[in-house]
């Protein structure tokens, strides 16, 4: 029996199993088992391959098996195929996991000639424990004072990206940086198990499948082993989730939840209701979603309301204090095609006037919060324009603060200098003609910092 292709017999004899004899012997017998499982793929499971009779007590062999077979045969099932779940989810290519530089992708640039074995297999070895994936490796470079050599994977503006230093004389990694992107059906079955349970916990659908996964990692010089963040996007014919892992535990779930959810209460839904029609002027507009969401690292829990269209209320309590936010995420901002157009855009938001701003923001602060805005400081960010904030401060000083105008107003002013304390705080977006798209109160806890 002659394999058309004997690639396969040449890598037998790169490392580890150099020193594994492999004979003709062993590769038929290797051949015989893979056809044998490729002719009954319907009955691998059940059948016993030939020469084997079931119940057949097998004799006792004079002399052990060499250790070749066994591995000759790991390597050549390796080559043939990849490690299914019962559920059809392919895990990983079994090649790659057992023989890992085997997959991985060089580049034509001279610099690939910098990599020794060593650090082709923790290249090889990083990407895919980390990352899920392979990345084409497209520089190497050994820097002359540490004598760490760099190597670069993917492309910087792309999204799969990787940056890595390793030991110029171990090949060991020292620093990382990486980032990339795999399908639902490649996340590890160490994830995918948590699902269902993370799902059912907030009352969301835990029949929701696996559509994208974002991956990074990051290490810095003296860490043991790096950082895997996974983030995760769920989603069926009705409903849609997150979910975000720091290496294995779980640290945000996030649901669309039935209209019905006992979550919701009526008075939550009225109080909701009142306060987009505060924002938008229009009354009875329907309810539409109710999405909940847990982030244990921030120790909060958000329920959002979506209404209509265009309008969302998110209700969040957390460590830090609560928050309350009524948004209109229409989009009102004009289309902006040269940098010109920028320019002047946020040349006309700069210039509407504060006086204008709380003129339009009061009234609806007044009716959702029943607060009155004359109370609070008022900061324009213009590190975010369309952006402000009043703030109740316990430091108001009696002196007053000058605004860009020259008038001397204890309520009122344009300087971005953050106050010392701040415990209460109403944050707003607006457009170029003072249009109110979003009002977010944020209530800081005594013993909280600002979130």
């Amino acid at each position: 029996m002659k394999h058309p292709n004997d690639n396969w017999e040449k890598e037998i004899q790169k490392e580890p199993f150099a020193e594994s004899p492999f004979t003709e012997k062993h590769k038929q017998h290797v051949f015989q088992q893979v056809s044998w499982s490729q002719t009954t793929p319907k009955q691998a499971g059940k059948l016993h391959p030939p020469g084997r009779i079931p119940n057949d007590p097998i004799k006792p062999r004079k002399r052990r098996l060499r250790s070749g077979s066994v591995i000759g045969g790991v390597v050549v099932a390796a080559l043939a195929g990849a490690f299914i779940l019962w559920n059809g989810q392919i895990v990983e290519p079994v090649v790659e996991r057992f023989y890992p530089t085997a997959s991985l992708q060089l580049s034509d640039d001279p610099s690939m000639s910098l990599l020794t074995d060593k650090m082709k297999r923790t290249v090889a070895i990083t990407m895919r424990d980390y990352l899920g994936k392979q990345i084409q490796v497209t520089l190497a470079k050994k820097g002359p004072i540490t004598g760490w050599v760099y190597v670069e994977a993917g492309q910087e503006l792309e999204t799969d990206y990787a940056q890595m230093w390793l030991d110029g004389e171990t090949g060991a990694l020292v620093e990382l940086n990486m980032r990339g992107e795999i399908p639902g059906d490649r996340l590890e079955h160490r994830f995918v198990r948590q699902i269902p349970g993370l799902l059912a916990d907030i009352g969301s659908d835990s029949s929701m499948k696996p559509v994208r996964v974002l991956r990074s990692a990051v290490m810095k010089k003296g860490e043991e082993t790096p950082t895997m963040n996974t983030s995760l996007t769920l989603q069926n014919d009705q409903s849609y989730g997150e979910i975000r892992w720091r290496r294995d535990q779980a640290i945000h779930v996030s649901g669309d939840l039935k209209l019905d959810t006992e979550r919701v209460t009526a008075e939550m839904l009225q109080t909701a209701q009142e306060a987009i029609e505060a924002l938008s002027g229009e009354s009875a507009i329907p309810l539409r979603e109710v999405s909940y969401s847990r982030d244990d690292d921030q120790s909060e829990e958000s329920i959002n309301l979506t209404f209509g269209d265009h309008y969302l209320v998110r209700s969040t309590q957390g460590k830090l204090g609560t928050q309350y936010a009524v948004v209109d995420y229409k989009r009102y901002m004009p289309e902006l095609k040269t940098m010109e157009d920028h320019e002047n855009y946020s040349e006309k938001l700069l210039s509407v006037q504060e006086e204008t701003i709380r003129q339009h923001a009061a009234p609806m602060v007044k009716q959702i919060f029943n607060i009155d805005l004359g109370d609070y400081t008022f900061y324009r960010d213009t590190s975010n324009l369309g952006m402000a904030s009043f703030r109740l401060e316990d430091n108001q000083g009696s002196e007053g603060i000058t605004d860009s105008g020259g008038t001397t107003d204890s309520k009122s002013t344009t300087d971005l200098e953050e106050p010392s304390e701040t415990k209460d705080e109403i944050q707003i977006r607006y457009t170029h003609d003072a249009r109110i798209t979003m009002i977010e109160r944020i209530q800081h806890e005594e013993n909280g910092s600002k979130s």
